[in-house]
């Protein structure tokens, strides 16, 4: 089994209760609804010839196809994942994440996952603290990748 397997199962349904159609661009969407707001936990393969912010805002564009998100009244909250074979020479600075939220995909937090289980992230966080479970969320991918 591998790691966008194993994420799928750790998440889907108990946490994300859909399963977007894949597409070329993202290995995995998982999607939920809580009242109005929407969540997506998107996977994709990490590419070492693009640049993460190039990555970040690919992701973001297919998100949005994908979910049909528009900013104002179908914002949807994503965690997006890339799985690569070992976590690149980053920083966690260098993963941006949405401080606000004028964005029809709001980028929540930013994973790189390596098959051994090395982990660098960034979530976004308000007056230093983190909402909607970010810590379960990264230890889960972590956890799937091992």
């Amino acid at each position: 089994m591998n790691i966008i397997n194993n994420i799928e199962n750790s998440f889907y349904p108990e946490i994300y209760s859909q399963i977007l159609p894949r597409s070329d661009n993202l290995s995995l969407s998982l999607f939920k609804k809580d009242g109005l707001a929407r969540y997506v936990l998107a996977v994709k393969n990490f590419d070492s010839n693009l640049d993460i912010k190039t990555q970040i805002a690919n992701a973001r564009k297919s998100i949005r196809q994908q979910t049909s998100a528009m900013w104002l009244f179908k914002e949807v909250g994503a965690y997006i994942v890339f799985v690569c074979d070992e976590v690149p020479d980053l920083t966690k600075s260098q993963l941006e994440i949405d401080r606000f939220g004028f964005h029809a995909v709001i980028v929540q937090g930013v994973h790189l996952v390596s098959k051994s289980g090395a982990h660098l992230f960034n979530h976004s966080k308000w007056l230093n603290k983190s909402f909607g479970g970010t810590e379960s969320i990264a230890s889960m991918l972590v956890n799937s990748a091992i």
